[in-house]
């Protein structure tokens, strides 16, 4: 979905909309959206600066890093960016320098919302996700998941134990 900046009046732009975003760009892999991704979003232009605040709204099912179970998670994220455009960036060198780091760029006269939309999404997933606080993941012994009751091994192992026991040797 590309914006024309042209488009993005004095009093700005508003867009209020939802949109199906490809799930192979959601930063864990084996995720995927359980539905499209409401939004709303109002760019106003300052100079060659546009300003982005807006609200996004989907769900995402997230495979928990404990237990390896599916499990869903809300989002319901704010933002507020600004938005450069790439011509600004000093090509003085191959690397962008820490100042240009902290800026979002578009380039030429279009920005490309699904990006913005997809990013921000990515930013609110943890970075091991995982499914509830209490979560007891699965046996290291014989992967029973002890969320649904204890596992029927001899000598359970916790992880400490495993590795200790192969320190011993």
């Amino acid at each position: 979905m590309l914006i024309d900046i042209h488009r993005i009046s004095g009093k700005g732009l508003l867009l209020d909309d939802r949109v199906e975003l490809d799930p192979n760009y959601l930063i864990e892999d084996g995720s995927f959206f359980l539905e499209g991704i409401d939004y709303n979003v109002v760019f106003k232009r300052d100079g060659s600066r546009v300003k982005s605040k807006g609200r996004l709204h989907t769900s995402v099912s997230l495979q928990c890093v404990d237990c390896l179970e599916n499990f869903d998670l809300k989002i319901d994220s704010k933002f507020d960016i600004i938005l450069f455009p790439v011509d600004e960036i000093e090509i003085n060198s191959i690397s962008l320098n820490p100042d240009d780091m902290e800026y979002i760029f578009y380039e030429g006269d279009k920005i490309d919302l699904s990006k913005i939309l997809m990013e921000q999404v990515n930013l609110f997933i943890p970075f091991n996700p995982v499914c509830s606080p209490g979560c007891r993941g699965i046996c290291p012994n014989c992967g029973v998941n002890l969320n649904y009751g204890k596992c029927k091994c001899e000598h359970p192992l916790n992880e400490m134990n495993f590795f200790f026991s192969k320190l011993k040797r």
